[in-house]
């Protein structure tokens, strides 16, 4: 069997739980992943890439649920899907969705700061 799979280290930007069918939930993460370089100059660039990751095994989505944050250190592994939809104008988009299913993995590498108490 091929496969188109990819593995993701980064850290989570937002994280978002949607209720679908069956009572089941998905996650939808936006994770940051970085590169550095040094330019002729001397001086460091750096520039950050945003991945969308949807992950569907109940499992995953309940340790995301409980476990996972902004700020929180992830490394995801899963399948890369070709995918497309219908924009507002009915131009039709293609993006590269990146998916977690039962095979797939997701690793807490290091939990996020706790939110300070706004009460306090």
């Amino acid at each position: 069997m091929d496969k188109a799979s990819f593995e993701i280290i980064g850290n989570v930007g937002t994280c978002e739980l949607k209720d679908v069918k069956g009572g089941k939930k998905i996650a939808i993460l936006s994770v940051a992943t970085s590169e550095r370089w040094k330019r002729d100059d001397g001086e460091w660039n750096e520039k950050t890439y945003w991945h969308r990751v949807a992950v569907f095994a109940p499992a995953k989505v309940q340790r995301i649920e409980t476990m996972v944050q902004k700020g929180t250190r992830v490394r995801i592994v899963g399948q890369v899907r070709p995918g497309s939809y219908e924009d507002d104008k009915g131009q039709t988009k293609y993006v590269v969705e990146f998916v977690v299913g039962p095979p797939g993995d997701i690793e807490i590498l290091a939990r996020a700061k706790p939110k300070a108490d706004l009460a306090a």
